[in-house]
């Protein structure tokens, strides 16, 4: 019987809820996150931010995908180390937006990843891949989508 997006995500948010973040880090502008496993690793999940994500913590916003986008190599650095405060924090609430799709991810300690729409016409504005079967859902304005997909090169420890 084949499962549809809806039903694997939820497959996902109980798999998610009370594991650790292991790996964290920014990709050019995008945020990369992996549960149950490190970047290139085929275990695990696999959730992925862009384009316009923001990233708070217990004082407030910490990041987002806008000032992620800056050149130089020092200040991007500065921003990886922010995104990587995520390292160790268990996931603990996962909620999508039923009318937006946009997700909005809690983790302990008071920090929280959030998307949000800034154009109704992107394909895919986050996703969650099962590293293992390669089985992705995506979120967008446009709704939930299910498909297979192997990695990406933003997936590997780049």
């Amino acid at each position: 019987m084949s499962k549809d997006a809806q039903s694997v995500f939820n497959d996902f948010v109980q798999w998610l809820i009370g594991r650790e973040i292991k790996a964290a880090s920014l990709f050019l502008n995008s945020l990369r996150l992996c549960v149950g496993g490190e970047f290139g690793q085929k275990v695990g999940l696999f959730l992925y931010f862009d384009p316009v994500w923001h990233l708070g913590g217990p004082k407030g916003i910490l990041t987002g995908s806008r000032q992620a986008q800056v050149e130089e190599r020092d200040a991007h650095v500065a921003l990886n180390l922010l995104v990587q405060e995520l390292l160790g924090k268990k996931v603990q609430r996962v909620s999508v937006d039923p009318l937006t799709i946009d997700i909005d991810i809690e983790f302990s300690g008071g920090y929280w990843v959030r998307t949000f729409v800034s154009d109704p016409t992107d394909d895919e504005n986050w996703y969650i891949r099962d590293r293992q079967n390669n089985i992705v859902v995506t979120g967008s304005a446009k709704g939930l989508l299910l498909k297979e997909r192997p990695a990406r090169s933003d997936e590997s420890t780049r």
